[in-house]
């Protein structure tokens, strides 16, 4: 692909998790099934990583990041885990209130 990421659509997972884990709650509130709520959490956690990356890594990954030098990849790359451990966190908290009404 022109984009150089193969043809994988900005925010295609983020979609995708989000479409599951809204799944997985209308399953648990409908049937009272605790393990699905316990699952989300895992799920809730990978959307936040997933969105992280799309946010903060996507352009610099073009081409196998032929196009930036070493140092702005080590910045890159650092505020990547910054921010995937901090929207993981939020994803979790955003779970646990919708869980628990």
């Amino acid at each position: 692909m022109p984009n150089g990421h193969g043809g994988h659509v900005r925010f295609l997972t983020v979609i995708l998790l989000l479409i599951v884990a809204g799944g997985m709650l209308v399953y648990a509130r409908k049937t009272g099934a605790e393990w699905a709520l316990y699952g989300g959490y895992g799920l809730a956690a990978l959307i936040g990583e997933r969105l992280a990356h799309h946010l903060h890594r996507w352009e610099y990954e073009e081409y196998d990041g032929s196009y930036y030098s070493e140092e702005t990849h080590a910045a890159v790359r650092k505020l990547y885990i910054v921010c995937a451990i901090l929207y993981a966190i939020g994803g979790v908290v955003a779970w646990y209130f919708l869980t628990h009404k």
